[in-house]
């Protein structure tokens, strides 16, 4: 008979034990569910295609194989995107359509040479420098938008692209062509 009552005692306190070790992992699970949450960062761009360099206090795209519409994003690892390196998307034939970041102020040598599939482009405000031959052989570019102050003049920017450049008349150095190609102010702009 204490045999029986011994046996009572020990199921019973092995179930209460189960029980506090379940009860315990639950508020442990509970609270690394929390912790996980409140260190949940948010989401950068997705950057699958992309190569870049971090330079200090800002970030060079280095190298683009994405195909379509391609959108530089702004911002990489909290770092603004300030260039286009040289040849970053030299070659990109699958590339129709382009835009990018207004945080940019340079574009480099054949940046985007022979980049035939894109039809017009948007060159940011800040953009200063555009390299040699940035946009030669891009056959089909027709328009390109210039928001901010003409850029330095390099040898063949774009040789052998059939662009007009349009400009913000509001901004300065445009008074001669650019690249050997034909300058209209932006209100020309049809469509």
């Amino acid at each position: 008979m204490i045999y029986i009552v011994i046996m009572k005692k020990l199921i019973l306190l092995v179930i209460v034990g189960v029980l506090f070790i379940g009860c315990k992992d639950k508020e442990t699970q509970k609270e690394e569910s929390t912790t996980n949450a409140s260190q949940t960062t948010i989401e950068g761009p997705d950057l699958t295609g992309f190569e870049y360099s971090l330079l200090g206090d800002s970030v060079v795209i280095t190298k683009c194989t994405l195909a379509g519409q391609v959108i530089v994003p702004n911002v990489i690892e909290n770092v603004a995107v300030t260039s286009i390196g040289e040849n970053a998307f030299y070659g990109n034939v699958g590339m129709t359509s382009l835009i990018l970041p207004d945080t940019l102020n340079s574009i480099g040598n054949s940046a985007f040479r022979g980049c035939i599939g894109i039809a017009d482009i948007t060159i940011p405000p800040n953009v200063t420098n555009i390299g040699v031959s940035a946009f030669s052989g891009c056959l089909k570019l027709k328009t390109v938008k210039f928001l901010g102050n003409a850029p330095e003049n390099s040898k063949y920017m774009f040789k052998d692209a059939p662009a007009t450049l349009y400009f913000d008349p509001g901004k300065d150095g445009w008074e001669k062509s650019i690249g050997g190609r034909p300058i209209k102010p932006m209100q020309d702009l049809q469509g």
